[in-house]
């Protein structure tokens, strides 16, 4: 049965969910949520997270909960007929931006009724309120679509039903490759209706404003924040390494993303501090990381590289790990050749960076199910059923185990690589050294 409105429930959707869901899953090394108690159970919720990384934003989002949630996505995407049919049964309306002309931004009034009846009826809806992607550790200016449909949804029946903004936060270990981990934190929530309620304006300017400046600033305490100026890149890029210089290394087997981000806040706002009271002195520092950024790069060698545990016998059992998983990952990269050559295919197609990842999601999303079906059968009819069975089970996280050891074959490579490099070596004490003493 098909549904009528976004927010009916459809039996196709209930069916995929789940399997995009564990898709999405597979598609990270590790995958966290915190503050779910934060949302509101009592009145409207309108899901307010940063957007760094395209359609994985929002697949993240929707992991979190059990039931459905309407996003709202940029308009273009729905100009073709068949992609605006896939758009809309999969719960996502088409959102226009001031840059797509004044004529169709009047088409969100139509879009803006249907946010509204899906509040009214209990489905949460999600909305990017900077509007627009980019991979960085900041937020860029908020628009005023989601205070104008939280406002909007106020206005009809907020005397029933109180309406709420919930400011999230969303963290990637890293925003191009396959296979790193997502990190999704749900902040206090604006209740938009006793804010209404506490002004003495009707100007609906004179409303978002004051909204606005409170869910940046809660937003940005959900996330690594960095103040977004001329050095934003390079405070980043410092933040990892004073992290590394520390021995923070979040994000692998039992350790927790949260922790990591809240460490990463306390560098950042050292960071900041030193700013405000040693410009001459970070400027000089943000250089010097420039030229070792570019310098790191060009030979591959991962910042993780420079942890103070990376020695000779760091280094053998590395090599013992990658040789023990050798053959397995041998079998892995055969049998998931079609994933990855796909994925390669259209990766090098894609000139955006940060689609990498969701690339990566469609691929294994699209083929995983077909391929796991094609092996089983295969091994069914060609083998005893013990061989057969173990063979369709190592099938299933060949994708997943592909990537994990590519990744941590890089980073082997890495190693070896930095141990012979003494500049680049000398360069990163060299800058830790200076920003501790804060003088150059």
């Amino acid at each position: 049965m098909s549904r009528k409105n976004i927010y009916d429930k459809d039996f196709g959707y209930t069916l995929l969910k789940p399997i995009v869901d564990w898709n999405l899953k597979h598609s990270y090394r590790k995958v966290e949520v915190k503050g779910k108690e934060n949302i509101p159970a009592d009145g409207a919720v309108i899901i307010a997270p940063n957007h760094c990384n395209t359609l994985m934003d929002a697949l993240v989002i929707l992991r979190a909960f059990d039931d459905p949630t309407v996003f709202g996505a940029r308009a273009d995407i729905f100009n073709m007929p068949l992609i605006a049919k896939i758009m809309y049964f999969l719960r996502i309306l088409p959102m226009v931006r001031q840059r797509d002309g004044l004529r169709n931004v009047l088409k969100n009034n139509q879009t803006q009724e249907v946010i509204v009846a899906t509040l009214e009826n209990g489905v949460r809806f999600c909305m990017y309120p900077e509007g627009r992607h980019r991979p960085a550790h900041s937020l860029q200016t908020l628009g005023k679509g989601t205070f104008r449909a939280a406002l909007a949804a106020n206005a009809k029946f907020g005397d029933k039903m109180p309406v709420y903004i919930v400011p999230t936060g969303i963290e990637y270990g890293d925003y191009f490759r396959y296979r790193s981990t997502s990190l999704v934190t749900f902040g206090k929530p604006i209740n938009v209706t006793e804010f209404v309620k506490s002004q003495n304006v009707e100007n609906e300017v004179q409303l978002i404003e004051p909204l606005r400046k409170e869910l940046a600033a809660r937003m940005s305490e959900l996330i690594t924040y960095i103040k977004d100026d001329e050095h934003l890149y390079e405070k980043w890029a410092l933040t990892k390494m004073l992290a590394v210089d520390k021995g923070l290394m979040y994000g692998n087997f039992g350790t927790s993303l949260h922790d990591g981000m809240l460490a990463n806040r306390e560098i950042v706002a050292d960071i900041e501090k030193t700013c405000d009271e040693h410009p001459e002195v970070m400027e000089g520092i943000f250089e010097k990381i420039e030229k070792f950024e570019k310098k790191r790069k060009k030979k591959g060698i991962s910042i993780y590289s420079f942890r103070k545990k990376n020695n000779a016998l760091n280094i053998a059992g590395k090599t013992l790990a990658a040789l023990i998983g050798l053959p397995y990952w041998i079998f892995c990269a055969i049998v998931s050749s079609p994933m990855w050559l796909t994925y390669n295919l259209l990766r090098s197609k894609t000139k955006d960076k940060a689609f990498h990842n969701t690339v990566g999601f469609g691929v294994k999303l699209a083929l995983g199910i077909l391929l796991f079906i094609i092996y089983t059968v295969i091994a069914f009819c060609t083998l005893a059923w013990p061989y057969a069975l173990a063979v369709s089970l190592l099938t299933i996280p060949s994708y997943s185990y592909f990537f994990d050891y590519n990744e941590g074959m890089r980073r082997f490579i890495s190693d070896i690589k930095l141990m012979n490099n003494k500049e680049l070596r000398k360069r990163f004490k060299e800058i830790i050294k200076i920003y501790k003493k804060k003088l150059i």
